[in-house]
């Protein structure tokens, strides 16, 4: 269970960064709608929604649902690393 937590974070972290990078998330709070750009300027959501998503594709590709609540446990350490 922490294996895979520590795992989703990483991912997580390297995927906000890698948006960062490309500048998805600043094209994000520049063109969006009033509720993407408050979404892309907060790190705390970037990680939630990142980690989620990770979380769901694990949780599909293992067919254990209980892994989509360990995006929860993910996200602290996401927001820590980003």
């Amino acid at each position: 269970m922490i294996l895979i937590v520590v795992m989703i974070a990483l991912l997580a972290a390297f995927v906000v960064l890698l948006l960062k990078k490309v500048g998805v998330i600043e094209a994000g709070q520049i063109y969006g709608s009033r509720l993407v750009s408050e979404l892309c300027s907060c790190d705390f959501c970037l990680s939630w929604w990142a980690c989620l998503m990770i979380a769901v594709v694990i949780a599909i590709t293992e067919t254990d649902f209980c892994v989509v609540f360990y995006a929860m446990m993910a996200t602290p350490i996401t927001r820590q690393l980003v």
